[in-house]
Formats: C-alpha cells, structure tokens, sequence
C-alpha cells in the first residue's frame, strides 16, 4: 500500500520538546532536559513564540533574540486597524493571547504582499524616493522574525512525535507534502541515517551553502540515496534564492551531527541579492514546477492519505483548487488526525473525491501511540 502523509501547521499543535543543550567542550556531548510547550501556530504565533522563548531562556543562555521590530509593529497595527477596526501594541502582541491569535501570521504576510503589490503598481511613475521603504522593510522584518523563531526550534528542540512518525515512515515506506516552514521533521529525517536534504526534497537545488565551515571545506554530502520524499511547496527556512528566481534553490545544510540546523543570522550574511524561499499561503508562485509535478504524481498513486493538523485554510484556496485537478484512486483511504471540526470531513470528500475517511485520532500523539503499541517502528 502507498501511504502519503500531509503535514500542516496543527502537527506543531501539540509538541513536546527535548531542549537539547551541546556541550562544546572535549567532549561535546549532548543532553537533554525534558520540557513540554506548545508549539507556535498560525495564529497568535507571535505570542506563542514569545512565550517559547521565555521558557527557553529560563534554562539556556540564549545569545540572540526573537524580536518583533518597530516598523514591523507599525504595520501589525494597521493590520489589526483594518481587519478589527481596533488598536494593538507590543505588549497585546507578545502577552494577550485571545488579542494575539486575532493576528495570524500567514494573513500578515498576505497583508504585506498585497500592500506591496499595491505600492509598486501605484509608484510605477514615481521616483524610488517617493516609494514606501518601511513597508518593504516590514516585510523583510517579518521574513527575519519567522527566520529566527523557527531557527530557534530547529536548533534548541526536537519532536517526539515527529521522531516516531520519521521511523515509521522509514520502516514501512511513505513520502510527506508538508505545508510548514520549519525544518522540525526533516531533522528527524536525518536522524534516521535514511534521508538527506540533498535528494529527499523531490528537486534539484542550483547551489548548496553548508552552515559549518568544516563542511564546506569538504563540499560533500553523505551518500544517501533517500527513498522518501518530503515536498514543501510554501518553501523552508533552509532554502534560498537569487534575484526572485525560485526555480533556482540553494540549500542550507548541516552535516555535523553534534550540531543543529538554525538559520540564525544567515540572511544578514548571504550576498544581498539572496532571499529566503517562504511563500506566503494564498501566493499562486510555485517554487519549482518540479516539485509541483512530483507531488501531482505521488497523490495520483497513493492508496492511502493521513493528515495531520492539516484543515485547508481560508488562505490556501489555491491550494484546494490544486488539490482539485488530482485523478485520484478510486478507493483512495483518507485517515484525518488532529482535525479542526467535524466538518472537515465534508472538505476532505469534495477534494479527495472519496467518503472513504477516518477520523480516528483527535491528535497527533494518540496516532504515534498507536504505531508505538503495533509495533511499527
């Protein structure tokens, strides 16, 4: 049976975190303290992640900051005006979570596009001097934000429930389209010593930058030919483009296992034509057409779809419209875990063109429980 798995943001609902403290001494050894927190969502990540990195810091020395800037919040504030017809400050932002959830973050960055689009169609004629800087700046401001909180997960925590789903898929063989950001399950990926970033992405990067200077003396890759891939067609924090040509990604990656994979700083050290490959959601730009087409191929063959945390947002319509044009199996199975509403199944049997569904699993540790007690990892 071929099983695909989709990813969104819910995965992230429920973690548990390992913090994960590296001894940088003769022996670098690594130890981890337990530690549960959820995970930033979608909306009120901006308080999520505040509040993460508040708990973090009470057990580590944390040298860099999440920090939401002034000219970013200026445009949060309008935001908040023109959707809420209300006021928001800083603090709102960071400590009120039911004021923070009413900014989602993909929305903003949707916000921000739009405004640009906006700006650039009417500054046409004008003189550079007379186009609105801050509000390029806000969204470049916000791209950094997104960079180094979900860097801070990447290098400080790690997912139970993402290390026990990566063997599984491993074991019994599976490929994933993911709809997150984060690099969270990849670095479960590799752990496994069964998928690499350089082949296990479903394309061809034009570039690969290696975060630790020792690697990129080697200028090599593990020879791993990965089996099953992991398809993000809203990007990653590890991948790069230049000039705003997204059918040509770089590759940031991290070899030594002793280390992990944050982002930390990098945009400020890239050349200055280089720019993060986020998409925000709602965006029609595909990153490669490539890996449009693998995925277009993996769901026409799957027997079986599990998804988890994902509930086909307001701001991925082009996303269900996409989803739409799929020929698939005509007894194609569609396990739903961690669902939003009883009425996701009705969305899931328009798109999928089957009733054949299960909602089985209210979250995503009762499902990894279940492969846990079956035996298949």
């Amino acid at each position: 049976m071929k099983r695909l798995f989709i990813l969104g943001a819910g995965a992230s609902r429920e973690l548990s975190f390992n913090i994960r403290i590296i001894d940088r001494g003769a022996t670098k050894t690594v130890r981890d303290i337990p530690h549960k927190e959820i995970g930033p969502l979608s909306s009120g990540y901006f308080y999520y992640t505040n509040k993460l990195y508040n708990s973090l810091k009470k057990d580590l020395q944390i040298v860099f900051e999440v920090k939401v800037s002034d000219i970013l919040m200026e445009y949060i504030k309008k935001y908040y005006k023109c959707n809420f017809n209300g006021n928001i400050d800083k603090e709102d932002l960071l400590q009120k979570e039911e004021v923070s959830k009413k900014v989602n973050i993909e929305k903003l960055y949707i916000f921000l596009k739009k405004k640009i689009l906006e700006d650039e169609k009417n500054a046409k004629n004008l003189p550079i001097n007379r186009w609105d800087v801050d509000l390029y700046m806000a969204e470049i401001n916000l791209l950094e934000y997104i960079h180094t909180s979900l860097s801070c997960l990447s290098y400080y925590c790690t997912s139970n429930n993402y290390k026990i789903l990566s063997e599984y898929i491993i074991k019994n063989e599976g490929n994933i389209i993911s709809f997150n950001w984060d690099i969270l399950f990849e670095e479960a990926m590799m752990s496994t010593g069964k998928w690499s970033p350089k082949d296990g992405y479903g394309f061809n990067f034009k570039e690969i930058i290696y975060k630790n200077e020792e690697d990129r003396r080697k200028k090599m890759i593990n020879e791993i030919n990965s089996n099953n891939f992991i398809l993000k067609p809203h990007g990653s924090i590890n991948w790069y483009n230049k000039n705003g040509k997204m059918n040509e990604q770089i590759l940031l990656i991290q070899l030594n296992p002793n280390l992990r994979s944050g982002n930390f700083g990098l945009l400020e050290r890239l050349e200055n034509n280089c720019y993060s490959s986020i998409v925000p959601p709602g965006a029609k730009e595909k990153i490669s057409s490539e890996l449009w087409n693998k995925m277009k191929c993996l769901l026409e063959q799957t027997d079986e779809i599990v998804t988890i945390g994902f509930s086909f947002n307001d701001n991925d319509l082009h996303i269900k419209n996409e989803l739409n044009r799929i020929n698939y199996k005509k007894n194609l199975k569609i396990t739903i875990i961690n669902p939003e509403n009883e009425k996701l199944g009705n969305i899931y049997a328009e798109v999928f063109c089957t009733n054949n569904l299960e909602m089985k699993f209210k979250t995503f540790s009762e499902y990894c429980q279940m492969l846990i007690e079956k035996k298949e990892i």
